[in-house]
């Protein structure tokens, strides 16, 4: 099967199960924001080394969890679960913040700097996520609560928090 379907030539595009929207829906502005923010994580995998690009990776596996989820057409949950897709509940959310409480763990942040102030790389492009991740998240909240769950919610204000603490970190130099 070829990527290029032209099924998208028209306006619309595939949802999971053969569900259609239109490209301009809200539904398809929050999984284009949640696919930017995967990808601006992967700008910042690509200069990480360690535990934290492994934390990383991580937080992408839940990133494609939770597209699926935004990508499920109203009143299929019974077939996404039979189907075996994984959904972002309390684990994940709490996953985050454990990561959170890890990194603050011993430092106390004090203001704000501009992004690229006092880091190198690293810092900008997690910047740059943690700005996506916030978009994300505003996107995410425009849709009902049969499309996007709280947990889908909650998790992306969570990632959102630990991009801001991980840039700071890094700027520690």
């Amino acid at each position: 099967m070829s990527i290029t379907t032209k099924r998208g030539d028209e306006g619309f595009t595939d949802l999971l199960f053969g569900g259609k929207v239109e490209k301009g829906a809200a539904q398809i502005e929050a999984l284009g924001a949640v696919d930017e923010l995967n990808a601006t994580f992967g700008m910042a995998r690509v200069v990480m080394a360690g535990e934290v690009a492994e934390m990383v990776d991580q937080v992408q596996g839940h990133l494609v969890t939770l597209m699926g989820e935004l990508a499920m057409p109203l009143g299929e949950d019974e077939k996404y679960e039979r189907a075996g897709f994984g959904r972002i509940g309390e684990s994940e959310i709490l996953w985050v913040e454990e990561w959170c409480a890890e990194i603050e763990a011993g430092r106390k942040f004090q203001g704000w700097l501009r992004p690229g102030e006092r880091g190198g790389e690293l810092a900008a492009r997690l910047h740059l996520a943690r700005t996506v991740a916030r978009r994300a998240e505003r996107r995410v909240w425009e849709l009902s609560d049969e499309i996007a769950s709280s947990g889908v919610r909650v998790f992306l204000n969570r990632l959102s928090d630990a991009l801001w603490l991980m840039a700071r970190k890094s700027e520690e130099g």
